[in-house]
Formats: C-alpha cells, structure tokens, sequence
C-alpha cells in the first residue's frame, strides 16, 4: 500500500506544481507552428528551434511523434511527479515540488518571451502567478510565515546577485571600454549598464535593498508574494545566461532550480521540534 503524505503544505503545493506544470505543456502545444499538427516532425522547442536542432538538445521525443503522444507522456510524467511528492517526507518533497515548479515556470516562461515575443515582459507577467500561489499554499500558519519573511528576502538578493553577476561576465569584452556596446535584454538594467559597470554595481546594490525593505514593509503575505517574485525573477534572469548565451543546456536551468530549491527550504522550512 502506498501512504501517501498527511502534511498540510505538501498537499497544497503539490497543486500549485501541478498548475505550472500544465501550464508548460499548454505553452509547449500552443506554441507549434501550424504545420506541426499535420507534421509532428516538425515541432519547435521552446528556444524556438527544431526539436532535432543540437544546440542545447533537449528531450522531445514524444513531441516529435505527435500532439496525442506528448500529451500521454505528460499525463503519466505529471501523475508519476504527483505521487512521487506524495509519498516522499516532508523536506524532500518540498525540494522536489520547488524543483519542479522552478524547471517548468523556465520553460512556460520561455515560450512566452520567445514563441510570441514578449520579451522580459511575459516572463516577469507570469511570475507572478506561482509568486501569489507559493505562499498562499506553503505558509498557512503565521509563525511559518514570519519565519520565511525574515530569511527568504536573502535568498531573493542572492539569486539577483547571482543574476547580476551573470551579465557583469557577460558583456563582450569592448564594453569595459565602450559602455555603449552593452549586451542586455532588460530595459532597466540595459539603461544602467549603459552608464558603466559601476553604475550597474550601484542600480544592483540599490534593488536589493528594496527587497529587504519591502519585506520588512509589507504585510506578511505581500512580503513573501514580493519575495518568491524576486526569486523566480533572478532565477530566470541567470538561467537564461546559462542556456542561451553560453548554451549550457537544459541541464544547467534545471540545476540552478534544484540548488535554489533546497536553499528555499532548509532556510524557510526548519526541522520540527519532537516532543519526548
């Protein structure tokens, strides 16, 4: 017999990886040229190129075989994920299930940026639908949520720190000496890099500052709203350094999703006192 979990906040954040999962394969089939559905040999990944293209190959066997087998291989994928989170204990499951909404928040958020060109706009849009569903689900009881306000805004400036970092390396070698030659899709930060490094240094010490006086700020549930937004922001951000710009493949966005994962929990979900 399978025991699956009696965890009040597994149960519910297993729902909200199960909506951005879904969401990912609605983006992935709404996202095929119209040939696909006569072609399926056709199919386009969601950095869109072929899905036998090699540059940064990723998994698409099913895809490539149809709309119905993909769907069928996602069926069993997302109900396999589902018990998988359901019988494992508590801290491992919520690694898991962050892992999960990390890995297929990047890729929904891709065909929105890529597939119909929204750029960095329909990514951070989209953000803020997991950013409202995390905490909602995962901090029902306030003394957890006080907790999570007071550490997970430092997990929020690391990853942007580390996003940061990610297009200071980034920038071609001429722009040390030509700031006008800046390689950066962000309008906001691209305005900053434009005026030199020390500028950007200066734009980044002040955003995250913000976040530490946002989340000191706002009322609790707000706060952590703010915090995973700036958290899935800055991990999309690197993760877009890894994969388009130094073609790391998918395994890089997803490792990046696993690292943060287990920081979001030792961090915000502290072991259980026993009572003896």
């Amino acid at each position: 017999m399978i025991q699956f979990t009696d965890n009040l906040i597994v149960k519910r954040l297993r729902w909200v990886m199960l909506g951005v999962m879904l969401f990912s394969m609605a983006a992935t089939l709404a996202g095929q040229p119209p040939e696909f559905w006569s072609h399926p040999e056709r199919a386009m990944r969601f950095d869109g190129l072929s899905i036998y293209d090699h540059t940064n190959h990723k998994f698409e066997f099913f895809l490539g075989h149809g709309w119905e087998a993909y769907v069928l291989a996602c069926a069993v994928y997302f109900a396999a994920a589902f018990v998988f989170v359901s019988v494992l204990p508590k801290k491992p499951a919520l690694i898991a299930i962050f892992s999960f909404i990390f890995a297929h928040f990047y890729g929904g958020s891709n065909w929105l940026a890529v597939r119909w060109h929204t750029g960095v706009l329909g990514p951070n849009v989209y953000l803020f639908v997991p950013a409202i569903l995390v905490p909602l689900a995962a901090f029902p009881v306030a003394e957890n949520a006080r907790l999570a306000v007071r550490r997970l805004p430092w997990v929020a400036v690391g990853a942007l720190l580390l996003d940061f970092t990610c297009t200071l390396i980034g920038q071609p070698h001429s722009y040390w000496q030509h700031p006008e030659t800046v390689h950066e899709a962000n309008a906001l930060s691209r305005m900053f890099l434009l005026h030199g490094w020390f500028a950007f240094c200066l734009y980044d010490a002040a955003y995250c500052l913000v976040i530490l006086w946002l989340a000191s700020a706002l009322p609790r549930t707000a706060a952590l709203i703010c915090t995973f937004a700036f958290i899935l922001g800055g991990y999309g951000g690197a993760a877009n350094w890894f994969f388009y710009e130094w073609r790391m493949g998918i395994e890089a966005p997803i490792l990046l999703g696993i690292t943060l994962s287990v920081v979001i929990v030792v961090v915000a979900f502290p072991a259980e006192r026993r009572a003896y």
